[in-house]
């Protein structure tokens, strides 16, 4: 198998929040939450996603990422940024898309931008790659 995934990203508001609301809901609220505390969680995500989402998207852009053995590049406005897989936490998967926590923060990865194979290859880098940085999947 390929060890190396390359894609393209522009970011959409829509699956953007998408990705934050379900990140958000999994990771910050605890199972036993009730529906008030979920509601509040989404309208929350909705009205801050969507200010972080237009910062984001302006200062950043478009992102073209390479993945690989040694770990994530992505290139985008600000520059390159290259995180090994030991500074990888986890690699969250959602019904529209993947979230790829890092040493700090996290990077959206929608499945629109990734063909099935990349996506195989994408599992497959995590797996070999990951546990190394103490990462889950």
């Amino acid at each position: 198998m390929e060890e190396n995934v390359s894609f393209t990203v522009e970011y959409r508001l829509d699956e953007y929040l998408a990705l934050i609301r379900s990140h958000a809901l999994a990771t910050a609220l605890p199972e036993s939450a009730s529906q008030l505390q979920r509601l509040i969680t989404k309208l929350l995500v909705a009205v801050v996603g969507r200010a972080m989402f237009y910062i984001k998207s302006h200062r950043i852009g478009a992102c073209d990422f390479v993945i690989d053995k040694s770990g994530i590049a992505r290139n985008s406005k600000q520059g390159q940024t290259i995180v090994p897989w030991s500074k990888v936490t986890a690699l969250h998967t959602y019904d529209t898309g993947y979230i790829i926590e890092v040493k700090p923060g996290g990077m959206p990865v929608p499945f629109r931008a990734l063909s099935q194979d990349q996506r195989d290859r994408i599992a497959y880098l995590f797996a070999t790659y990951a546990h190394t940085g103490g990462a889950t999947y």
